[in-house]
Order: C-alpha cells, then structure tokens, then sequence
C-alpha cells in the first residue's frame, strides 16, 4: 500500500461516519451509476471505497482488515475498467462494482460457488436422459416473467446453495404453468433435507427434482424460510406440502444444441449448469459472452441458475434471460443477458452442458389454485 493510503486510512475510519460525500446519494446502490474511470489517484479511489462501503453497508472489524480488503478492492476495479475498455458494442456487457467487489475471486468461489457434484443415481422412472429436440415451434422471444411464472429474485447469501434455488424456481414456474397459481417455495427445505447434495457447500437440482418426488412434495418460503445454513431437516415443516411434480428430464456433460434450449425454454423455465467466472461475478448490465470462460476445455461448472426466457437485441444479438441467485443488487436487478447461438457446442461459460426441468401433472388440490389464469 502507498504511504499516502497507510497514514490516511486510520484518520478516515475515525471521521467518516460524521463525513458527508458531496458526490454520495442515498438510492440503492447508485455507486453503479458512476463512471468508474474518473477515479483515477490513490485519493480517490479511497473516497470510492468509501462510499462503495456506505452503499453496501459493509463494516470490518479491524483498520488491518479494511486495509486488506481496501487492496482486494482496487485490483477488483482494475480488472472491471480493463474489460470494460474492450467493449465493442453497447450491447456487450458491462462490469460493475458490487456488493462482492471487496472480495478475491478465490474467496467469493468458496463461499458462493460449489464443486461439481457425481452424476445422478437413477431412480424408477421419474427421471429421463434427453438429447436433442429440435422438432417444437418456438417464437423468436419469450419471457416467463411476462407470463406470471417467474417469482421476485431471491438471494442465496453466503451459502454455496444455487442448486436449491434454480430447482425451486424451476417448479415454481412448472406449477404455474400447469396448475395455474405461483407459489414461493422453500430453499431452506431442499438445502437441509436433501441428503444426497451437500447442502451450501453445493449440489445438483436434479437430485432436489428427486427429493421433492420421494416426499411428495415441497412446502413454501414462509413455512420453512430460508437460513442460508446447513441446518438439519425439520420433517414437520417439510411436510406441509403445497405443490407437487412428478418426475424430470435432464441432460448432464453433455451438451445439447441452443435450438434444443430453446425448445425447453419456451415450454417452461429450465435450470442449468454454468461456469461463474471473475467477470461474470462483476457482471452489471449487457449481453455476457464469457471471453474468460473460453480458457476452459471442458463442461466444467460451479453454479447453477434458472432460465427464464430468451430474445434477441437491436444489434441482432440473441441471448438467455438468466435468473440468478445473488439478490437484485447483483446485475440487471438479479438476471443476467447471455449470449445465444454463439456457434460454440458448450456455450457461454458451459450453459448448453448440463440441465434439467421438472414435469408435473394437474392434480393440485384445488384449495391451492389461488391465481388467475396465464
């Protein structure tokens, strides 16, 4: 560190609850709406940390710990202005600070990322192993969240449990698809009762497709609310079922063509396997193509997501409506644009790898139908 930021950084810790930032506002997260290129001395890439710091309410228990982080946080906005400088396109993504923006790539992928985890035991005949369909009709766009099948963006915290997240909102849509009503189902359930996963430190959404099948199923958000731990089962709670489904596809290291994706898509929200990469934690707005991920040779992944639709730019560029788990201050207020028919078998980042969807059939009780029609 500087001699400059050494002799400053305690003097700002003891003054800067009563200081007021002339270029702060107060609007969530509107840091995001800086231009990040007019921070450019040691000064005043401080006085960003700072406000970074107010808007995302951090706090550290030592000047030895906010020095560290104060580090981790310049190389984090170094690396978010060099690839933003390579945008050749308005329409391609745009890196921005975050409430992960004082975190190491390493660091962050321990909490909230997880390892691959062994292929599925297949059991009876819930489940089914597709490849490629290209035979449907699908529109050019569509959009679950249009057509009340997609619920508000949920946040994970520091809790590796995506997997749980992406299975929900998969049945989530199913269910309101077939039976007509939205329910808001329960992480927490799926993260302490699915023994066969390892909780937040990671999973596969089939195995919850399989869990959810073997209990009869899954109970609502409010029943069982999400602790973002690796608590035990609480068999009572997971029993108060609301919603059901009755088997699920999947396609696991092997990938299927965009055109088969779409398919999938376009009949219901469908959750997938993907690489998260330094960029795509910086992700802020754009079209993601995942120039990071082309380093890797294989249907490599550590996270998993929802796709809830697809469409095309002004520029002519296709992409994936993404839903993630990172809370609405990460990205376009939780999702993600990805780009579509890249030409590349895997790809971006590994999306075409690996996936699954729930099926279900309309034997919902009827007390249980509360919305209106799609």
């Amino acid at each position: 560190m500087s001699t400059f930021v050494t002799k400053l950084l305690p003097l700002f810790l003891v003054s800067y609850a009563s200081f007021c930032l002339a270029s702060s506002v107060h609007d969530e997260y509107s840091i995001s709406n800086l231009d990040l290129d007019v921070f450019t001395s040691e000064r005043e890439v401080f006085r960003l940390f700072q406000m970074w710091k107010e808007e995302t309410e951090r706090e550290y228990p030592t000047v030895e710990e906010e020095t560290a982080r104060f580090q981790i946080f310049k190389s984090n906005l170094k690396y978010i202005r060099q690839k933003n400088a390579k945008r050749k396109s308005p329409t391609d993504s745009r890196l921005g600070l975050n409430k992960f923006s004082d975190m190491s790539y390493e660091e962050f992928s321990k909490i909230y990322l997880h390892d691959e985890i062994e292929k599925p035991i297949i059991e009876g005949n819930y489940s089914k192993m597709i490849s490629n369909d290209t035979s449907c009709y699908a529109p050019s766009s569509w959009d679950w969240r249009t057509k009340g099948a997609v619920t508000y963006v949920k946040d994970q915290g520091r809790c590796g449990g995506c997997w749980a997240f992406s299975a929900t909102g998969a049945i989530e849509g199913i269910t309101r698809i077939v039976s007509k009503w939205l329910p808001d189902l329960s992480e927490q359930q799926l993260i302490s009762c699915v023994t066969s996963n390892k909780g937040c430190k990671g999973g596969w959404y089939g195995k919850a497709f399989q869990y959810v099948i073997n209990n009869g199923g899954i109970t609502s958000e409010a029943h069982y609310p999400f602790r973002a731990d690796d608590s035990s089962c609480n068999y009572a709670r997971a029993q108060n079922i609301i919603t059901t489904i009755n088997g699920y596809h999947y396609w696991r290291h092997r990938p299927i063509s965009e055109s088969s994706l779409r398919c999938f898509v376009y009949h219901q929200p469908v959750s997938v396997s993907l690489y998260a990469s330094a960029e795509f934690k910086s992700y802020a707005g754009g079209i993601f193509k995942g120039d990071d991920c082309l380093r890797i040779r294989s249907c490599k992944h550590n996270h998993a997501v929802l796709i809830v639709g697809y469409g095309s730019s002004y520029y002519g560029q296709d992409y994936w409506i993404v839903k993630n788990s990172w809370g609405t201050h990460w990205g376009q207020q939780g999702y993600i644009l990805i780009k579509r028919n890249t030409g590349s078998t895997r790809g971006v980042c590994n999306i075409n790898c690996s996936g699954a969807y729930p099926t279900k059939r309309n034997n919902e009780l009827p007390a249980l139908k509360l919305a209106t029609s799609i």
